[in-house]
């Protein structure tokens, strides 16, 4: 996949078709430490320990109609070219998380991508799921939180296409802002 926001997107999706009621995706980027990290963790059904061992296989998929699963597969491949790491984990009750590690500066790795369009996308799709999204740029924070959108929102749903489009441009703005802060 040509940007990194492409895999958050396929791992979010596989999330929320597992019925996950709650999704974390998590972004660290640390070039001091050469680091950008990404986690997408959720509460759907999570993953047996016999898919765990298949999951790389893009021969392998959970789901009925396809034949072929290349999420993962792509990913891993991307996280080895670049010498960086994959961790999938299950999580106790319910539950997966996938946490890819990149070196920042490696010439391979491809870019982080328009993470802004990557949420909406996301929340377009009209699924009722809780999202917390958490962007750190070396020591800055920016936390986007579905839960407490709504809330704000009363009545309104969240996919009225001018909410959408509101909370895309508030997206672009605020990683845009956190990029450009100064860092003590």
């Amino acid at each position: 996949m040509e940007e990194l926001s492409y895999h958050i997107l396929d791992l979010a999706r596989n999330s929320i078709e597992a019925g996950a009621a709650n999704l974390e995706i998590n972004v660290i980027e640390d070039p001091a430490k050469n680091l950008l990290k990404f986690e997408v963790k959720d509460d759907g059904r999570g993953i047996g320990e016999n898919a765990l061992n298949k999951i790389t296989d893009p021969f392998y998929t959970t789901k009925a109609a396809k034949k072929i699963g290349l999420g993962i597969p792509l990913l891993s491949e991307a996280v080895q070219a670049c010498g960086g790491s994959l961790k999938i984990e299950p999580l106790s009750p319910n539950g997966t998380q996938v946490t890819a590690s990149f070196p920042y500066d490696h010439m391979d790795r491809a870019p982080l991508g328009d993470l802004p369009s990557t949420i909406s996308v996301l929340l377009a799709a009209g699924h009722c799921f809780n999202l917390i999204y958490r962007h750190r740029h070396v020591r800055k924070n920016f936390v986007f939180n579905t839960k407490e959108i709504r809330a704000q929102l009363g009545k309104v749903p969240l996919t009225t296409p001018a909410v959408l489009n509101w909370l895309q441009e508030y997206l672009d703005s605020s990683i845009r802002n956190l990029k450009r802060r100064r860092n003590n």
